[in-house]
């Protein structure tokens, strides 16, 4: 039987600077390497929008073009009308929703992570819970942590809850919108505004999508990672059970 030399997606190699299943007890390999691939995968989907926000630029300027001179005619003949053209952009709302899956499939995998490191009989989840009188994504989690009694752990969950408020129950509920329905909430998409008066279309007008708290969406989504990386670069320096010189958390978000 030949010798398999397997060779890993630089994301995947990103992932293991924490999630090498070396550093962690041997029965938690399956639950370690699957957080390293959806931490894999939401590197992936971070980059791979970038190149579908502008494939969708071009598709959208194609179409444009395509129909220039009926545009510019039906301008032409309502001048007491204001129009802009807007495209949805199939491309780029596959990307935000495979990413939106690929941090709640995580944060999922990593709270059951953080409960077997903590005992092995524990079934942590990412779950939503009423936490002082609102629901948040990861209140389950919190819970948990606040029943163990042990004081690191306390302050993971306080420092879980935080986050939670800051950016993660956000992002949660824009990856339920995007699962359930075709768009999300107040979201602007691609837009260009056509003028009555010639020049009628300024392809240097072109506003970018912009998400509903009013970022632009590659930007939010590298929030994300960067949130997330602090978040998971904090949170693995207070449990238990690691063999600590084989991560690097540090190195999560290096080129």
């Amino acid at each position: 039987m030949p010798v398999q030399i397997i060779f890993v997606a630089p994301q995947r190699w990103r992932a293991q600077h924490v999630f090498n299943s070396n550093a962690y007890p041997p029965a938690l390999r399956s639950v370690v390497d699957s957080c390293a691939s959806r931490y894999a995968l939401l590197l992936l989907h971070t980059f791979t929008l970038r190149d579908a926000i502008q494939r969708d630029i071009a598709d959208f300027r194609r179409a444009i073009e395509g129909q220039r001179s009926d545009l510019e005619r039906a301008i032409e003949s309502r001048p007491d009308l204001e129009s802009v053209a807007v495209y949805d952009g199939l491309a780029h709302l596959a990307e935000i929703h495979s990413a939106l899956n690929s941090l709640k499939s995580f944060l999922d995998l990593y709270a059951k992570l953080m409960g077997k490191l903590v005992n092995p009989s524990n079934n942590w989840s990412f779950g939503k819970a009423i936490i002082d009188g609102h629901e948040v994504s990861g209140g389950r989690l919190v819970n948990a942590l606040r029943s163990t009694s042990v004081e690191t752990l306390a302050r993971l969950a306080d420092m879980t809850l935080d986050h939670s408020r800051t950016w993660i129950t956000d992002a949660v509920r824009y990856r339920d919108q995007l699962s359930h329905r075709s768009d999300l909430d107040n979201m602007r998409h691609m837009q260009l505004p056509l003028h009555n008066s010639a020049p009628h279309i300024n392809f240097d007008e072109l506003t970018r999508p912009v998400m509903p708290n009013g970022q632009d969406l590659s930007e939010y989504v590298d929030g994300l990672l960067r949130n997330l990386a602090v978040y998971v670069g904090a949170s693995i320096e207070m449990l238990p059970n690691i063999d600590r010189p084989l991560i690097a958390p540090g190195k999560m978000l290096a080129e």
